[in-house]
């Protein structure tokens, strides 16, 4: 699917001052904008942050009578290194609804005069599609070099399907001044908002409308860490015309005319024909098959047998394919296994929905104005309420008053077990297509979804060795993301288990290894069994004893905080569970001590029983939130610390 709106990035540098040069040397060759940009600091002569900035950004849009958009697009940079990439090319990006009218650049060395480029543009493809309309113009500029100003102007028109604009503030590199501005014709409505970060009303003069940021930071790239790009300000714009006026844009006055515009695109596509329902009997379950069983045949055949392309090519980056074409081609992107998916269904008898949604964690769709913000299309399964189901399919299971019981398929993600959702999806809000009665969700997404469950029975041997046995079985972003790694080599999932193994004893020898990437329940099972040489504790004396919850606090990885400058997110909430079962444990020994540490979302609980000489374990870590902000460290230390203090236990077993 397309990206969400338009926004229109500038370059992926950043520009600054000229010095030594007087102010009409430099006006007589730069274009007045340019020459008003005034004050620029010295450049350092150090080293620095960042190798370039942004002393002015600009997008001003006018919107014609018609709908057709102008666009023209304004920044300066200045090289703050000898790294000049980021300033000596400026691009603009658009796509086939796009023609780019004017592409003109501005060199100032430092200590230097003005010079426009004479460098020819070149157009490349952009994204991440197989095949796609989205384009980006760049223009190089030559001799650029530490100090120099570069000065970057697009022009464009454009005849968009919809008027709903989404501009990001964000370049990559620091910037003094960010500007965006919106001219509309007179009488034309204009309703705005703010996403991620609350920003300024506009400032309006006349029918020209004008939103600045000035200062925005350097982006920092963190482990453990968002994208820079989703943090940053997003400004959302919706436009319309007067009542009784028609243009060829959609124009969105609410949701429900967003679901009608994409419901009216994707009407037919998901018919099924004589020739498809026959295609689709041999791909499916017997008819005889349960509702669940039915369920899971239609998402897996469309998740596993069709290969994800996307061909994105004017209005086919919102018009899904028809099913038929999909199948007998199987390929398509997410509209067109999502539409597959509906043909598949309905062949079962089940009615559903498509869902519009942003894929990536990043907020894009507010409550007002209604704005296309979608970039992912999953579906939603209408069961009826006396329906069960099996506890595989609760992750993604959402009740609507108005809609009803949806179950939530993302055929799409080939590495999600179908009952549940991607964790990038989870809480996100998300429009259910259904014509007139389309609406707003909160897409399903619980605590407890993700989990690590661990099983350890360790056993002394009779030659004075141990024998440790481990079954692990993930679900949810957890299992997805092991599956991933075993698709893409079982060798390196195997090598990484026994590298993994060999940290916490040196000497283990792995006897036995197996992985079951998807059981019935929708989990992932890997089982390893292996030798220990007991005497042998890695750094401590023979007779200190075993780990009781060997590498359960190593369970969350960990960053640095002394020098950190953003938030710490895990990405989703989770589960870890390990229950050990230790034979050879002393009569005589003390059972140690249950323990309960919990903090601002998250709790830490073990608990110990035991069968004459068998110890009988339990660790289980909950972490409830996702993100920890940088005046929340002192709470991230105490997680991590009490991860350490109640995993560290160690007893000792009889020979």
């Amino acid at each position: 699917m397309m990206p969400p709106g338009r926004w229109l990035p500038a370059a992926l540098g950043a520009s600054l001052a000229w010095a030594a040069l007087s102010p009409g040397a430099v006006a007589a060759s730069l274009p007045d904008w340019a020459a008003a940009i005034d004050g620029a600091p010295e450049v350092p002569s150090g080293p620095t942050d960042t190798p370039s900035r942004v002393l002015y950004s600009e997008v001003r849009v006018t919107v014609q009578p018609d709908g057709t958009l102008r666009t023209r697009r304004r920044f300066a940079l200045q090289a703050l290194s000898v790294n000049t990439d980021k300033v000596s090319t400026g691009w603009y990006q658009f796509d086939d609804t796009a023609k780019i009218t004017a592409v003109r650049a501005w060199h100032l060395p430092l200590h230097e005069r003005a010079k426009k480029s004479r460098s020819t543009p070149v157009d490349v493809a952009a994204g991440d599609a197989f095949l796609s309309g989205s384009k980006a113009r760049f223009l190089e500029v030559e001799g650029v070099k530490k100090g120099s100003l570069v000065f970057y102007e697009f022009e464009a028109i454009e005849k968009p399907y919809f008027l709903s604009l989404s501009h990001l503030f964000y370049e990559n590199a620091p910037v003094d001044r960010a500007r965006f501005e919106l001219e509309t014709p007179p009488g034309w409505s204009v309703r705005s908002t703010w996403l991620r970060h609350p920003g300024p009303d506009p400032q309006i003069v006349g029918s020209t409308r004008s939103w600045e940021l000035r200062d925005l930071p350097p982006p920092v790239e963190e482990r453990l860490a968002p994208s820079p790009a989703d943090e940053a300000p997003l400004l959302g714009i919706n436009v319309s015309p007067p009542p009784g006026i028609r243009i060829a844009p959609a124009t969105f006055s609410d949701w429900p005319s967003v679901s009608r515009w994409y419901s009216e695109l994707a009407l037919g596509r998901a018919e099924v024909t004589p020739a498809l329902e026959q295609a689709l009997r041999l791909a499916l379950p017997p008819s005889g098959a349960s509702p669940p069983d039915a369920l899971l045949a239609a998402g897996m055949m469309v998740r596993d047998r069709v290969r994800y392309v996307a061909v994105e090519l004017g209005l086919a980056g919102y018009q899904p394919r028809p099913a038929a074409e999909t199948l007998a081609k199987l390929y398509g992107d997410c509209k067109d296994k999502g539409t597959l998916l509906q043909s598949a269904l309905a062949v079962e008898k089940f009615s559903s929905y498509p869902v519009l949604v942003h894929s990536g964690g990043a907020e894009t769709i507010p409550q007002d104005p209604p704005l296309w913000g979608f970039n992912h299309l999953i579906v939603a399964v209408t069961i009826p309420t006396a329906q069960s189901l099996p506890d595989r399919f609760a992750p993604a299971q959402v009740t609507d008053a108005d809609l009803g019981r949806l179950l939530l398929i993302d055929p799409t993600s080939d590495t999600t077990s179908i009952g549940w959702l991607p964790a990038g999806l989870a809480g996100q809000t998300a429009l259910v297509a259904a014509g007139d009665r389309g609406k707003l969700i909160t897409l399903p997404g619980r605590d407890s979804d993700h989990q690590i469950q661990e099983h350890w029975i360790v056993k002394p041997t009779q030659d004075g060795n141990l024998h440790l046995m481990r079954e692990t079985r993930l679900t949810g972003e957890l299992a997805a993301e092991a599956r991933s790694d075993e698709s893409r080599s079982s060798r390196d999932r195997r090598r990484s288990v026994e590298e993994e193994i060999a940290r916490w004893w040196p000497d283990a020898v792995v006897e036995e290894y197996s992985v079951r990437a998807e059981t019935a329940e929708g989990e992932f099972l890997e089982t390893v069994s292996f030798h220990h040489g007991f005497s042998r504790a890695p750094g401590d004396a023979p007779d200190s004893g075993v780990e009781v919850f060997p590498g359960a606090g190593d369970m969350f990885e960990r960053v640095p905080l002394g020098r950190r400058k953003g938030a710490v997110e895990y990405g989703f909430p989770r589960l870890v569970l390990q229950e050990i079962v230790l034979e050879g444990f002393p009569e005589g020994e003390f059972l140690p001590a249950a323990q309960s540490l919990q903090g601002n979302g998250w709790a830490i609980t073990t608990s110990y029983t035991r069968e004459q000489t068998t110890l009988r374990a339990r660790w289980e870590a909950r972490l409830s939130r996702r993100r920890f902000e940088v005046a929340e460290f002192p709470e991230l230390r105490k997680f991590w610390s009490s991860l350490s203090s109640s995993a560290s236990l160690r007893v000792r077993l009889s020979r």
